[in-house]
């Protein structure tokens, strides 16, 4: 849906915190709320409320044009409509790309490939996708809102640095090829902090290397 489970977004913001990326694409606008998070967690948090004091750049893809709303025009730099992999080359390398509850929607090729596509344009790629993917059909008429897959860690082992985070019910994944996971970001996710997101969480990051 064009919307997430509320339990995702201390871990991924926290995350975005730490590495205070200067420009960031995010795959699947949705509502707009990433934007407008990210947006807070960089320029806001940096005292810089007003748009014309602005400094992040921030992207959006979606491939539903009836989500758009005000909330993209507010937040976002630059919104393309149209297939992730497909809108992707058309805009500039970034610090950060995010795509959060999308990955369950990709086939297994198209994720794959566009895993490839995400490394290569940004220092680093952040991904949150449900451990346990239920059956989704086309929400709001929206074909792409179908749930086609699902993916754990194991699906991006390959990956030069890899932080496993995890809720419980979802996998949080930083990954980079390029640059090593920042130490702020990997101790504040690491194993043993997953203690305190209670016994579930902990359970599932334990049998991942975490950095």
């Amino acid at each position: 849906m064009p919307t997430s489970e509320p339990r995702t977004l201390s871990v991924v913001h926290d995350i975005i915190l730490r590495l205070a990326p200067a420009s960031v694409i995010d795959v699947g606008v949705g509502h707009g709320k990433t934007g407008v998070l990210v947006r807070e967690f960089t320029d806001i948090w940096a005292k810089n409320y007003h748009r014309d004091s602005w400094r992040t750049k921030i992207y959006g893809i979606e491939a539903f044009a009836d989500y758009r709303n005000a909330l993209w025009d507010y937040a976002y730099d630059e919104v393309l409509v149209g297939d992730a992999a497909e809108c992707l080359p058309r805009l500039p390398n970034v610090d950060l790309i995010v795509v959060l509850d999308v990955w369950e929607h990709f086939q297994r090729e198209y994720g794959e490939r566009f895993r490839e596509m995400c490394l290569e344009k940004a220092d680093y790629l952040l991904v949150c996708t449900p451990i346990e993917v239920h059956e989704q059909g086309a929400v709001f008429d929206n074909e792409y809102e179908r749930h086609v897959s699902e993916w754990t860690p194991d699906d991006f082992r390959n990956v030069k640095h890899r932080l496993v985070a995890s809720t419980g019910f979802d996998w949080v994944l930083l990954l980079s090829n390029k640059k090593a996971v920042p130490y702020e970001v990997w101790r504040r996710h690491r194993r043993w902090e997953h203690f305190r997101r209670g016994w579930r969480a902990f359970r599932q990051v334990s049998k991942y290397k975490n950095w």
